[in-house]
């Protein structure tokens, strides 16, 4: 139990309150069938949940460090990163690698104070739809949140898509490192995902309990791997010359014009602190959440800044012929790094626990894209949302979303093995939705602090005085970001070098909106009509 403090509302925080059974929307409780759980909510986290109209159905079992674990787990920032360096390389070589992480990460920082700030002041599952809601004008509340959490929940369930795409394609290569008359099938590819697919669901659903104290362990791990991943490259593989990694910047993309390629070249860096608002969406899970949820987004990004920082100056060290590390028949630069500095069963040693440590990921991962589409369909914004929403009673999580994450994932990887093309085309959604939503979700944070300052309700973390400044950078830089996610790799693309997230994600968005003007404007209130102090005004 913690101690008592006074928590932002004057009030005095008294500790832990163990729920055997939820609140209604009313404040009367309702039967639970039979079960006894405890919610292991604290008083602060249950007056956030009363004010903002919702009942306590998941067990808050993150603390702090165990969600900073968590989310450090999920975004597998030194791992992810490591795979996804080749554009680049091909905008702007090396330097571009390395710069582009740095002026990011310099971007990032508003955005993620911003975030943090409306975590606090509304810290629920629904995470950005649910901020449109509360501070957009009121005239487009509605329409506004409903193609966020639209966009929301095709980013969340595109980034799962490609998280566990990524361990099926680098099982693949592990088999064909070791066997070389090995050739890699598109379907081979496609049963690996379904299979990552199927155990991440199973260890979510059959797990529930023990994940939230796996998570301390398993970041250990993680940092080990880490360590185990650098030392042979600093040791054994060969070095560039400094001035080609600091300033020897390249066009391999023909854009023609370096600075274009550069600019271009950034999208590696663009998705590297994306999914750091995994801890929002896992907001009801964790206790005193207003307080801990900012302060888990804000050390995550320093952290994976500077683990990603550290893997992308060390590869750019040890690759002295760029275009070679390019040509690497596994299509990954860091495994012909790798293979520069170690025998091939420690490579394969090594990539297989690069492969687990993504796969945990995965199943980080897919809880918080549970609850951004449990959220979602709780308020009514998508098809079967009854079905969606239902919360599993005896182990106290959305099961339903998890099996329909899965199956959809799975679905997916079908389309690869019939063009590739087409499924890049989905995945490459990932990283422009989510950009949609923070730009959004900030500009109505920003709107309503000008505006109308007098209903912005109070946060433990607060911007204070630097609130419209902060909100600013935020939103020109996710806007700048978002213009250059839908670029191609390369100058004059062909269709599979095309990035059509542009003409998907345009279709998707009309798609949404005409479901809304049929069906979802009967259904869909935004979750700003059970807020209290509003619900009288928005009548």
């Amino acid at each position: 139990m913690s101690a008592t403090a006074t928590d932002y509302y004057g009030n005095k925080d008294d500790g832990v309150i163990e729920m055997s059974t939820p609140r209604s929307n009313s404040g009367h409780e309702e039967a639970q069938h039979g079960t006894d759980a405890v919610y292991r909510t604290t008083s602060a986290d249950e007056r956030d949940m009363q004010r903002m109209g919702r009942k306590q159905e998941l067990i808050r079992q993150y603390r702090l460090f165990s969600m900073i674990s968590f989310v450090t787990i999920a975004t597998s920032a030194w791992c992810l990163n490591a795979f996804v360096v080749t554009p680049a390389l091909v905008d702007g070589g090396i330097p571009s690698m390395i710069w582009s992480n740095v002026w990011c990460f310099v971007g990032y920082i508003p955005v993620i104070l911003s975030m943090a700030e409306m975590s606090s002041m509304a810290p629920i599952a629904g995470a950005q739809y649910h901020w449109v809601s509360e501070f957009a004008p009121e005239n487009c509340q509605r329409i506004l949140s409903y193609l966020t959490g639209w966009s929301s929940t095709l980013a969340w369930q595109a980034g799962n898509a490609v998280g566990l795409f990524l361990v099926g394609t680098l099982i693949q290569g592990i088999i064909g490192l070791n066997d070389p008359n090995y050739v890699a099938k598109n379907w081979h590819g496609s049963l690996l995902v379904i299979a990552v697919a199927c155990a991440t669901v199973l260890a979510n659903v059959f797990g529930s309990k023990i994940i939230p104290h796996t998570q301390n362990a398993i970041f250990a791990l993680s940092l080990m791997a880490f360590v185990a991943f650098l030392v042979p490259i600093w040791v054994n593989a060969p070095l560039a010359e400094s001035r080609d990694v600091w300033a020897g910047w390249e066009d391999k993309g023909d854009w023609v014009n370096l600075g274009l390629s550069v600019m271009v070249g950034q999208l590696p860096a663009i998705a590297a602190f994306q999914g750091i608002d995994t801890a929002a969406h896992m907001s009801e899970e964790v206790r005193q959440a207003s307080e801990s949820v900012p302060k888990v987004m804000l050390a995550v990004l320093f952290f994976n800044f500077l683990e990603t920082l550290i893997v992308v100056v060390t590869l750019g060290y040890h690759m002295p012929v760029v275009q070679d590390a390019l040509d690497d028949a596994s299509t990954y630069p860091v495994i012909h790094v790798l293979m520069k500095s170690m025998s091939l069963p420690w490579v394969t040693v090594l990539l297989a626990i690069m492969c687990l440590l993504l796969t945990l990921g995965n199943v980080s991962y897919l809880a918080a894209v549970s609850r951004d589409l449990f959220a979602f369909a709780r308020d009514d914004g998508l098809p079967f949302s009854k079905w969606l929403s239902k919360v599993d009673q005896k182990r106290k999580i959305p099961t339903n979303a998890y099996i329909f994450c899965g199956v959809f994932s799975s679905l997916l990887s079908l389309i690869y093995i019939g063009s590739p093309v087409a499924f890049y085309a989905i995945t490459s959604l990932g990283s422009v939705a989510v950009l949609q939503c923070y730009c959004l979700s900030i500009g109505c944070i920003l709107w309503r602090r000008v505006f109308q300052p007098d209903t912005i309700p109070a946060a433990r973390f607060s911007l204070g005085r630097w609130g419209v400044p902060v909100n600013c950078a935020a939103v020109l830089f996710s806007f700048w970001s978002f213009f250059w996610s839908f670029w191609p790799q390369t100058n004059h693309p062909t269709a599979a070098g095309f990035n059509w997230a542009s003409p998907i994600f345009s279709a998707v968005i009309i798609g949404a909106m005409v479901y809304y003007f049929i069906i979802g404007r009967k259904r869909y209130a935004g979750p700003v009509a059970l807020v209290e102090g509003r619900k009288e005004h928005l009548s």
